[in-house]
């Protein structure tokens, strides 16, 4: 028995099938197949019951599941206790977030770490709000830069950074006339974007989720009806040549805004906002040291606040808030 074992068959556990652990891991789904097998005849004991519909625990494994959990985390306060010992080697923060928070964040994030943290090294990967959340669960990435609507209080522990506005963006191009009338506002009301061809994720992502929300709120319904990737420079791209607006924080677009490529107006009545959070995984050992970098991400946000690169509130004062198990 080793420790990636005991990892798969927990997540497999938490994620109810071996398909969504294998999503959650990035890995092959039958490369976990075959280290629960494993791991089950080297127990002497059939710990997951396997149905089309998922895996369940048996009595034994409800048993073992308990221990495996113990075992994970003595594992990690092993590896905590040694990085002591690792004299001249920078600390390696990995850190996870959307691509709409990465454009914003990461290059002064990593200017900010370059010029004063030189004991730090911090690896960023970003991706939809449901992959930075498997990430963190499976301990890939340290801190989750995550949304409000993408919590999940079960493992996570969440520091609020910044109340976002929310913006609906459009193409700048003077051949896109169907936008003529937007171009000399500053604002637009929420029912009068279900006038324009909307781009918009699925409620699989937190954008999503908001947006359903918001229409269930105001009883407006927009036009859901385009085709899109998913992908956020696709469908900034869609939205340069005219096929299509976006909701969508400045974080995402203040470059292509200051580059005369898209328009943007805040969308009121009533104000789209979402909260963006620093998010660690409860039983990680890291959550212990992460109170330094957290800091520093509250540094660069705030810095790029007052550029309005990001526009919003900042939620500092809030900073105690933890999420509870509901």
């Amino acid at each position: 028995m080793h420790s990636k074992q005991l990892h798969y068959f927990v997540m497999t556990v938490r994620k109810g099938s071996i398909a969504a652990a294998a999503r959650a891991l990035d890995i092959a789904q039958p490369a976990i197949s075959q280290q629960l097998a494993s791991l089950e005849r080297e127990m002497k004991a059939t710990l997951l019951e396997r149905s089309f519909s998922g895996v369940n625990l048996t009595s034994a494994g409800e048993v073992f599941y308990k221990h495996a959990l113990k075992l994970l985390t003595e594992i990690d306060n092993v590896k905590a206790a040694l990085e002591t010992f690792q004299t001249g080697q920078k600390k390696v923060v990995k850190i996870g977030m959307l691509p709409s928070i990465g454009n914003v964040l990461s290059l002064p994030l990593l200017t900010e770490i370059t010029a004063n943290h030189k004991g730090l090294k911090v690896e960023i990967s970003t991706g939809p709000s449901y992959t930075i959340n498997d990430w963190l669960e499976s301990k890939q990435v340290d801190i989750a830069l995550t949304y409000q609507q993408a919590v999940d209080p079960k493992f996570m522990r969440v520091t609020p950074l910044i109340q976002e506005d929310l913006h609906l963006v459009f193409s700048a191009s003077s051949s896109c006339e169907q936008y003529a009338k937007l171009r000399d506002r500053t604002t637009i009301r929420f029912w009068e974007i279900s006038e324009l061809p909307l781009l918009s994720p699925g409620n699989k992502d937190a954008l999503g989720q908001l947006i359903a929300d918001y229409e269930k709120a105001t009883g407006v319904s927009l036009q859901h009806d385009l085709a899109y990737s998913g992908q956020l420079m696709t469908g900034l791209r869609q939205v340069m040549q005219g096929e299509g607006v976006m909701i969508l924080p400045t974080s995402a677009i203040f470059h292509l805004k200051e580059s005369g490529l898209v328009s943007s107006l805040k969308i009121t009545q009533p104000e789209m906002q979402r909260t963006v959070l620093a998010a660690t995984n409860k039983s990680a050992k890291t959550l212990l040291d992460s109170s330094p970098i957290i800091d520093i991400l509250r540094k660069v946000v705030a810095q790029e606040n007052a550029l309005k690169h990001w526009c919003g509130t900042l939620e500092f004062a809030a900073s105690s808030f933890i999420a509870q198990p509901a």
